[in-house]
């Protein structure tokens, strides 16, 4: 991807998360490209509800939640053709439903778009609040989501070093 350029952007902040997030999501695809295909849906067997396959895919299904001006109306779970997955699927069917390709597509679907709307705000926007009123601003809520996303990115690499796999290229 080309180098962000602040002058993109309408403000410092807005420029400084455009860069955080382009980051968190190259770690992101790296994660996707690392695991083999034969591992990407497996789950860990002291664990039944942790499944490779199924964290990429909350990570980028949260970050399509929280780049959105407010909660109502989000399906979880659309991607994967079964709203609310957890009432009908278990973790290993849902697991096996994420697809490693679409789940890229969808990454860089949500990225592109959060990076377009970034673009597009002021500082002052970003300090304001929108819909989701447990946050003190929009800021804080994009700070929540990267904080949420490395968080899980922590797991994913664990995960590939347990395999014996190369671990996320740090970006």
């Amino acid at each position: 991807m080309p180098t962000l350029e602040e002058t993109e952007f309408k403000g410092k902040i807005a420029f400084s998360l455009g860069r955080q997030f382009r980051a968190m999501w190259a770690m992101t695809r790296n994660a996707i490209e690392q695991i083999p295909d034969k591992k990407w849906a497996v789950g860990i067997k002291t664990d039944n509800e942790w499944f490779y396959s199924l964290r990429v895919y909350h990570m980028v299904e949260t970050a399509e939640f929280y780049s959105r001006d407010a909660p109502n109306g989000m399906q979880w779970g659309a991607r994967l053709g079964t709203i609310n997955w957890w009432e009908t699927l278990t973790h290993e069917e849902a697991a096996k439903k994420v697809i490693k390709g679409d789940t890229l597509i969808y990454l860089n679907e949500i990225a592109q778009y959060l990076e377009r709307k970034l673009k597009g705000m002021t500082d002052e926007e970003l300090l304001a609040n929108d819909g989701f009123h447990w946050f003190t601003s929009i800021l804080e809520k994009y700070q929540y989501l990267i904080r949420h996303n490395t968080f899980h990115l922590g797991e994913l690499t664990m995960q590939l070093r347990a395999m014996s796999h190369e671990r996320i290229k740090w970006t």
